[in-house]
């Protein structure tokens, strides 16, 4: 199932350097129940969404000031604030909304973010861990936690949204972005193996955290591979 739409009006701006823009990511309460199936979601959804509001008159300005420091939140919604969010705000969905999915908002300022929002938890629910391996496959980008990390469930889906818009952004990977984003999500059971690849030639993408929550600046936490490239051991 395709990413679905639906919109609002647009949050204020305000230029102020303690207000940052964030690109929200929202999931039902309880309806993930794998790190790996929430990964490959967030991902869809965070692309669906940059990729449908750069055109939006009401969402583009703030989109183009976000790429600059891409910020994401990942929050929990209980099931009356999950179709509230459906029901009032400008939305992608990537996956089933009454199942499996995860919602992505165009970025607003923090003050912005509206009493709805404001509500909502951050991601923490405990979900099953990442497998150590899987095998390549060509429809599917892969994305690489850093096994080193213990990052909470909302970081690890929000920096996996980062990979997958800065695999996108490439340009190489046009038909996978048309079908949807589908990708496995691992974490290596050995650090080398990550260590390795992020110096790799086959990356789609390297996402280097800003250190602002739960990792040191400069933390290399998720790397994307093309399409087909096996996670060597």
């Amino acid at each position: 199932m395709g990413p679905s739409i639906g919109h609002r009006r647009a949050a204020g701006t305000i230029d102020r350097v303690d207000d940052p823009l964030r690109l929200y990511l929202v999931v039902r309460r309880n309806a993930l129940t794998t790190l790996a199936r929430g990964g490959e979601l967030a991902g869809a959804a965070a692309v669906a969404c940059v990729r449908t509001f750069a055109g939006d008159e009401r969402f583009a300005a703030d989109l183009a000031a976000w790429r600059e420091r891409p910020g994401k939140v990942t929050l929990r919604a209980r099931p009356a604030q999950w179709r509230e969010v459906l029901d009032t705000e400008a939305h992608v969905v990537a996956g089933d909304p009454e199942g499996e999915a995860v919602a992505a908002l165009p970025p607003r300022r923090r003050s912005g973010r509206g009493p709805l929002l404001e509500r909502m938890q951050a991601m923490t629910s405990e979900l099953d861990p990442l497998p150590d391996r899987a095998d390549p496959d060509p429809a599917r980008v892969t994305y690489v936690v850093n096994p080193r990390l213990e990052m909470s469930s909302g970081k690890t889906l929000a920096q996996i949204g980062h990979a997958a818009v800065m695999a996108a952004d490439g340009g190489g990977l046009e038909d996978w972005v048309a079908a949807g984003c589908p990708a496995t999500v691992v974490a290596p059971a050995e650090q080398r193996v990550f260590d390795a690849l992020c110096t790799s030639d086959t990356l789609a993408a390297r996402v280097v955290d800003g250190g602002l929550t739960e990792v040191a600046p400069g933390t290399v936490t998720v790397l994307a591979l093309a399409p087909g490239v096996p996670v060597t051991r």
